[in-house]
């Protein structure tokens, strides 16, 4: 299996359903949630899901202008917006990833 920067193999088969966290490149403490036999490094996780969700919100603005909007494209984008902001409030609700840093706001 292809080990990717938001992924990796586990160790053992005891690991815990979330872990305190490993030290990345830049010195922070990233999350790390344990699914089946891979890590999911919570903090690409959540920048990528960010980053689908404020692309379905222009995508989805700009089609709205249009004369005439694919109505299925349209709610194709409105469902999976909706499932994107899902994962982001259950990451935040289960303080597995914290609000965007002001630099992340601003960025």
């Amino acid at each position: 299996m292809n080990s990717t920067p938001e992924l990796e193999n586990t160790v053992g088969k005891n690991t815990p359903k979330r872990e305190s966290g490993t030290t990345n490149t830049s010195g922070l403490s990233e999350k790390l949630l344990a699914i089946g036999e891979q890590r999911v490094h919570v903090n690409a996780v959540t920048t990528k899901i960010r980053d689908d969700i404020a692309f379905l919100e222009d995508r989805i603005f700009r089609m709205e202008k249009m004369q005439n909007p694919s109505e299925t494209v349209l709610n194709t984008y409105r469902t999976m917006l909706d499932s994107r902001q899902s994962v982001l409030q259950w990451l935040e609700e289960h303080e597995i990833v914290s609000s965007p840093s002001p630099a992340e706001k601003t960025a």
